[in-house]
């Protein structure tokens, strides 16, 4: 699990989707959300919305002393089908990348363990950051996975980022 830091964080902006919708479906939630990976990565970011997932898959995400380019998956669902510890759906999305590949900062599922869910705001992705922050994010976290295959992995390889305990011990701030 990689603790982030941020700095000039301000609390999300967003007040809620209009009544019958959820936050996915909302422009106003999406456009800030898209606004920076739509410049960077364009039309190979897409976006899929279902009545109750909004699904954002880029085909190539390009990491560091790798040359190969890394599929990347991030879901935001109207009814968060994994446990979320607490902490808004919006602002704890299932992020998937490089399918099969293992580390000591993946969960179960294969998904990604990208932050600790019981940090304060400015010490994980929320929303407001928006998802270029959350890719590149993704890309130091496979870059460090692979330092720590380089050095040995699961028998003593050193993780590069700051660290977090696994499991969760407390509530949300």
């Amino acid at each position: 699990m990689v603790a982030v830091e941020v700095t000039n964080a301000v609390p999300c902006p967003y007040q809620g989707p209009p009544p019958g919708f959820w936050y996915g479906q909302d422009p106003a939630w999406r456009i800030p959300l898209e606004a920076a990976a739509r410049r960077r990565y364009g039309s190979d970011l897409r976006a899929t919305l279902t009545p109750r997932r909004l699904t954002y898959d880029l085909a190539g995400l390009q990491i560091t002393s790798r040359a190969d380019l890394v599929p990347v998956r991030i879901e935001f669902g109207a009814d968060h089908s994994v446990h979320h510890y607490g902490l808004p759906a919006h602002d704890y999305p299932t992020v998937r990348a490089d399918p099969g590949a293992k580390s000591k900062h993946r969960n179960p599922d294969g998904t990604l363990c990208l932050y600790y869910p019981g940090d304060p705001p400015e010490r994980r992705w929320t929303c407001e950051l928006g998802l270029l922050v959350l890719l590149n994010l993704v890309a130091e976290h496979l870059f460090a996975e692979l330092h720590w295959w380089a050095t040995r992995g699961s028998h003593g390889g050193e993780w590069i980022l700051d660290e977090a305990p696994h499991g969760y011990h407390g509530s949300a701030a």
